[in-house]
């Protein structure tokens, strides 16, 4: 069959043409691959961690006396941020007599407590972030410092349920305001302590059964 020149050169650009196309389609599907290989690699790499849920509260185990030892510990497993019960019958709302004797004292307790932890709280939080070399967000060190905060009223009551009314005179109560602070503020530190070497045996379990 004859074909003209101007058909046969049309013909053969037009070869050429779909053969360059068929070139730019092979490579755009090689660098899809490729783009999509290093969007997984990087999907793994920075997988987000695992939640992991740190429920805890105060739990207290035993009180001697004002001046004595206050141990405390993490309860991973509760619920409920509150005091347990000391005895069956016993109620921590129910002021101490020492109250009714001396009604500035409670709240003069609780605002000393309550300065510690809108500031000096936050800065034993970040001490224990630099030891243990496992620092948090601030919107988790608020987290922990507000579910503390729910627990301090019973825990100031349960100090001053331990002193004698008899022995709360006028000239003894900033000592007393004093120390049930202090007792206090070191539970506290304590509990934070508890807490972080608690969250990190959690991780590490977590991370060794990945």
């Amino acid at each position: 069959m004859y074909m003209p020149p101007e058909m046969l050169r049309f013909l053969q650009q037009l070869n050429g043409y779909l053969h360059y196309q068929n070139q730019q389609i092979q490579q755009m599907d090689a660098k899809i691959q490729e783009l999509m290989q290093e969007f997984n690699q990087f999907k793994d790499r920075y997988k987000e961690p695992p939640v992991i849920r740190n429920e805890y509260r105060f739990d207290l185990l035993k009180v001697e006396k004002l001046e004595g030892t206050l141990n405390i510990g993490i309860n991973p497993n509760g619920s409920d941020s509150s005091i347990e019960e000391f005895a069956v019958g016993q109620s921590l709302d129910v002021p101490p007599l020492i109250e009714k004797q001396h009604p500035h004292l409670y709240p003069g307790i609780q605002q000393q407590v309550d300065d510690y932890l809108n500031n000096g709280a936050y800065d034993s939080l970040k001490g224990l972030e630099n030891q243990y070399n496992h620092p948090l967000d601030d919107q988790y060190r608020k987290f922990i410092v507000d579910d503390v905060k729910k627990q301090i009223d019973k825990r100031i009551r349960e100090y001053l349920k331990r002193i004698h009314p008899e022995e709360a005179r006028a000239e003894q109560v900033p000592y007393i305001q004093q120390s049930v602070f202090e007792n206090v503020k070191r539970d506290i530190e304590k509990t934070f302590e508890t807490f972080m070497t608690n969250l990190l045996r959690k991780e590490n379990q977590s991370s060794d059964g990945i």
